[in-house]
Order: structure tokens, then C-alpha cells, then sequence
């Protein structure tokens, strides 16, 4: 019988967070699992997968990279019976929107709260805070960590972005933002936050054709949420326990020429310490970067000696691009963080094929 992987996308357009999800699927033996860019999702999927999950990022650049093609595969897998997992930027990709290029996969009926005419002075200009979506603005309330829950019980997860919805007519509210911690950061006055957030839908799923997709403004799957990931893992139908691996046999020769670009790369990006640069709609620094290049050093034993390679010669592009001009030109061109986002995806690929034996 042939395998169904579960697919994540770590393609244009992302940031860091995708690879919790690594994090997430290793921690529960679930190996059977692929890591994708904008180039392989339409065939990896159309060869089928018990799960996509789209995860957070510059959601206009993951749009531009899925759009048409990209949607139109996912949306056929979705209509036939699959799963769909969006979380922040990924949650936003499916919301009814006439804006280009989101208008090719309005999907779910359910619309966000946290949307502002362009004019308000809620927030100010910082993309931290909120970006432009065509004469209005997406304003992000809190950032950091809040409380979800269904009625029940209660647990905390982090939001970085992700959409506060409206009260659905159609889709089927899963959790709620209950409260506010002491973790939480504010972006506009709290009471302003309270009557935005708490009370509405955080996460939300919704029928389409024989599918399920369930959408999600916090990162249920941070690696320091358990409870959280726990909820990811009951919510998502990710497929644990099918298996733990194999043991790993360490070549040291790949590893050593991944190791030793790594150790440069971290160099350059620990100069740029204090540092923060734009690209399209996404805050980059140094915490973000060493978040991928820690992807990379947890599995480079892994790697066979084409994706050693590969992965070295990424690594070593990116330290030169931040070297050569600093964060400025790292912000004009995405080099720095595309050749970072994908020799972690090919470093996190090649383990988990490798793991699943």
C-alpha cells in the first residue's frame, strides 16, 4: 500500500516557523512526512498525502508562489477528501478576498476581525503590528502568548500574526481566545485588545467537497507548548505512532563540510545580532536564522552526500550575502533568508526520508 505522507510547506514565502512543525512530527515518530517548496507542492500532493499544513510567513509571497497552480492542486486534493492544516500566514490563504493573487483560493466563508480601515491610527506603520491588504490594513492586536479554549479546558500557545476570525455562520468554531497572560505583549491599548480578541474564534474548521480544513491563528505546534502541540496533533489527525525511525549512522565527512559552513553562517549572523530588515511583508533577524540553521545542525548526520553539498553551498551564499552588504541588501534581494528557509527544507527532507527508512 502506498505510503500518504503528511506535506508541509517550506517554500517561498515562509519563515522559521515550519520548522516546529519538523520539530512537532519528529517528536511523535511521525517520519512519514514531506517538506516542500513552491516548485514540488503540485506533484507531491497530486501523489497523496494525508495532510498539507501551510504554516506562517510573508502570506502575500506564499500566495504569489502557490497561485494558481499551487492552489488549484491543493484545493483538488482538499475537495476529494484530504486534510489542510493553515496556521497564521497559512490560515489567512484560504479567507473569501477578491485581492489578488488570495482571490484564487477563497475557500472558507469565514472572515477576520482584526481589519482595519488603512486611515485608523490603531497601530502604527510597523509590519510587526500589521501589513497593507489592498485600501485596508490586517492589524496584529497582541503578539506572544494568549489562552485558548473550548468550554472546557484551557491551555496557552503564542500568536504571531494569525487571524482573529468573526463569529462563523457556516464553519465550526474549534477554539477560542479566552484570555491574555502575563506574556502577553500589547500592540494597540488593551482595552482595544480585549474587545477585538478575547471571546472570538482562534481556531476554525470548515467543509469543503469531501475535505476538511482547519485554520489557525496561534502556532499550537511552538516546541515550548505541549499542551498546544498536543491539541495540533488531536485537531490535525497527524498520524503518530506509526513508527520511530531507524538508527542513524552519523557520516562524519557530510556532516563535517554542512558543520563547518554552519559555524561561518553563524558568525555573519550574530554580527547582525541587534539587527532587524523587511523583506516584502516579513521581519527578519537573527533569531529567525539561527531558528533554520539549528534545523540544519540537528539533522545533518542524516544527509547523503548530493544534499550535504547542496545545503553547505546554500549556507555559504547566505553568509556572503549577509557579509557583502549587511541586512540592506539581504532586504532588497530575500537572498539571505530564501537560501536559509530552503537548506533547512532540503536538510529537514532528506532526514525524514532517510528516518522512515
Amino acid at each position: 500500500m502506498t505510503s500518504r505522507p503528511v506535506v508541509v510547506y517550506a517554500g517561498r514565502g515562509s519563515s522559521h516557523s515550519w520548522t516546529w512543525l519538523a520539530d512537532l512530527l519528529e517528536t511523535h515518530g511521525a517520519f512519514d512526512a514531506r517538506f516542500v517548496g513552491e516548485d514540488s507542492i503540485c506533484e507531491v500532493v497530486a501523489e497523496g498525502a494525508s495532510l498539507v499544513i501551510v504554516s506562517g510567513g510573508d502570506g502575500f509571497e506564499i500566495a504569489s508562489a502557490l497561485a494558481p497552480r499551487g492552489f488549484a492542486a491543493v484545493e483538488e486534493y482538499v475537495r476529494a477528501g484530504g486534510s489542510y492544516f493553515g496556521v497564521c500566514a497559512g490560515a489567512y490563504l484560504p479567507l473569501p478576498s477578491r485581492l489578488e493573487p488570495f482571490d484564487k483560493f477563497n475557500l472558507s466563508s469565514t472572515r477576520i476581525r482584526n481589519l482595519t480601515a488603512q486611515g485608523d491610527d490603531v497601530v502604527d506603520e510597523s509590519p510587526r503590528t500589521g501589513v497593507r491588504y489592498g485600501s485596508c490594513r490586517i492589524v496584529h492586536p497582541v503578539r506572544g502568548e494568549v489562552e485558548l479554549g473550548d468550554g472546557h479546558r484551557r491551555f496557552t500557545a503564542p500568536v504571531y500574526g494569525g487571524p482573529v476570525f468573526q463569529e462563523p455562520e457556516e464553519d465550526t468554531a474549534l477554539l477560542r481566545y479566552s484570555s491574555f497572560t502575563t506574556r502577553t505583549l500589547f500592540q494597540m491599548d488593551e482595552d482595544s485588545a480585549k474587545g477585538m480578541v478575547l471571546g472570538a474564534p482562534a481556531v476554525v474548521s470548515t467543509r469543503v467537497g469531501d475535505g476538511m480544513m482547519i485554520l489557525a491563528g496561534p502556532h499550537l505546534e511552538h516546541p515550548r507548548y505541549p499542551e498546544a502541540n498536543q491539541e495540533f496533533v488531536r485537531i490535525s489527525g497527524v498520524p503518530v505512532g506509526k513508527g520511530h525511525g531507524i538508527p542513524m549512522t552519523r557520516s562524519d565527512r557530510h556532516d563535517s563540510v554542512v558543520r563547518r559552513s554552519l559555524s561561518d553562517l553563524k558568525v555573519a549572523v550574530l554580527g547582525m545580532e541587534r539587527e532587524s530588515f523587511l523583506v516584502g511583508a516579513k521581519v527578519w533577524d537573527a533569531g529567525r536564522m539561527l531558528e533554520l540553521a539549528s534545523a540544519v545542525e540537528k539533522r545533518s548526520g542524516s544527509l547523503d552526500a548530493d544534499t550535504a553539498q547542496a545545503v553547505s553551498s546554500l549556507l555559504d551564499e547566505a553568509r556572503e550575502d549577509l557579509l557583502s552588504a549587511g541586512p540592506r541588501r539581504a532586504a532588497y534581494t530575500d537572498s539571505a533568508p530564501s537560501r536559509l528557509v530552503e537548506a533547512a527544507r532540503s536538510c529537514v527532507d532528506c532526514h525524514f526520508r532517510a528516518m522512515k527508512g
